[in-house]
């Protein structure tokens, strides 16, 4: 098995080429270790994330809060969450302005922060913590785009989409085996041993970057607070080029934030799922994830950046309609098919087609303003699923997910302009 997959790894990695044009200076050898630490990064990450994703909202439901109040959480300070969108493109911009590695380091003190939080919630059984701990979790991500920015940066432009899909892989992997074992620990010992251990992978993660992830050569310039007038207006009018992306990613916030940002506290609460059947789902989720990833490089050389969006939303809003009517274990089971396909396809095309339509300046402020845009649009979407669960049943919220799915895919056909792997 550990043979086939490294063979297929193999193929993946000779299989891609150049994705991105080469218009940038060759980044220093030195930073090409950057790619290890990223790597090594993606997989303590990739050992937790899968885990909290599954047991969060069961955790948070078990304090008998509703649906509404879930979804109210979740779209002000969730994974795509409104606090965290307005931060994401400021400390983009100061990372342009300064430097890269104090922000990863800040991005991963705050997720720890934020699980030490929802471990003192169960500890004392207290709800007033985990609003904090949601809003931290939501704030922290705003190290992605930086990181990315830093990836960008330390290799040649030809070998980005390569790269990105690497530490994809990397971040997926673990996921084959983590979700299932932490569900496995939280039906038999609680949800406070897994926050536990995922302090612990934080501060890995933390010593890790701090002692062997090395600073990019981008260029610097001073801090002038008296450009925060400007900074306002780039974001509140972005370059014409980019504009199109960011309409699609807050159109996508809204389908996703609807129907699958709440899929999990809904099928524990609504069907009854055990942490242990949540994590069997995350974990056949992963293992698709992990073996469409292998060749999403060759995918986006050979078929480009827009092909690759438009099969993944395509694979997307064929789960949403399967969810919508699925009743049971093995239907969710098998539907993970075409999520893991779509999460898979989706991420190393749109971070390819940002790097390459980008200069090195703006880079990090333009891939934090995804978020900013992404939280600004899709914030009440969980909140009106919850609305809609608790008044209308299971199916109301992922039906209008699905019908907004279709109108986002032809928004993709028609609005999302690319030439060369760039946005035009």
């Amino acid at each position: 098995m550990l043979s086939t997959i490294s063979n297929l790894y193999d193929v993946y990695v000779a299989d891609v080429e150049d994705v991105l044009p080469m218009t940038e200076k060759t980044p220093q050898p030195s930073l090409e270790r950057n790619v290890k630490v990223f790597v090594a990064r993606a997989l303590l990450k990739g050992i937790y994330n899968p885990i909290h994703r599954v047991i969060y909202q069961p955790f948070i439901l078990s304090l008998n809060p509703s649906m509404t109040m879930l979804g109210l959480l979740e779209g002000l300070g969730g994974y795509q969450g409104l606090f965290g969108a307005f931060i994401r493109p400021f400390f983009g911009w100061l990372s342009d302005c300064m430097n890269r590695k104090s922000f990863i380091v800040l991005g991963s003190v705050l997720m720890a922060s934020s699980i030490g939080l929802f471990l003192i919630s169960g500890l004392t059984n207290v709800f007033f913590f985990v609003p904090l701990a949601i809003t931290l979790m939501s704030v922290s991500l705003f190290d992605m785009p930086i990181a990315d920015s830093l990836v960008a940066e330390s290799v040649e432009p030809a070998k980005r989409g390569m790269v990105y899909s690497r530490i994809m892989l990397a971040m997926m992997a673990p996921g084959i085996f983590s979700p299932f074992i932490g569900g496995m620990i939280a039906d038999r010992f609680g949800f406070l041993e897994v926050f536990a251990i995922g302090v612990v992978i934080q501060c890995i993660i933390i010593l890790l970057v701090i002692r062997y992830l090395k600073e990019s050569f981008h260029p610097r310039r001073t801090i002038n607070f008296s450009e925060l007038y400007s900074f306002f207006k780039r974001n509140l009018t972005p370059p014409k080029t980019l504009r199109n992306i960011y309409l699609l990613n807050m159109f996508d916030a809204f389908v996703y934030g609807l129907g699958p940002v709440l899929l999990v506290g809904i099928l524990r609460v609504h069907f009854n799922f055990s942490n242990f059947q949540l994590g069997v789902i995350s974990t056949f989720h992963s293992v698709v994830m992990t073996l469409t990833q292998i060749f999403t490089g060759s995918v986006i050389r050979n078929f480009g950046c827009k092909s690759s969006i438009i099969s993944s939303y395509l694979t997307f809003v064929a789960y949403l309609a399967g969810i919508a009517l699925s009743r049971n274990f093995s239907s969710f089971l098998l539907l993970q098919i075409f999520y893991g396909i779509a999460f898979a396809m989706w991420r190393a095309p749109h971070q390819t087609l940002m790097a390459n339509s980008t200069t090195q300046t703006e880079r990090a402020e333009a891939m934090g303003r995804i978020s900013l845009y992404r939280g600004l649009f899709g914030f009440f979407a969980p909140f009106l699923g919850g609305l809609l669960y608790d008044h209308y049943g299971y199916s109301a919220p992922l039906w209008i997910s699905f019908v907004s799915g279709v109108l986002v895919m032809l928004f993709i056909h028609f609005h999302i302009r690319v030439k060369d792997d760039k946005l035009i």
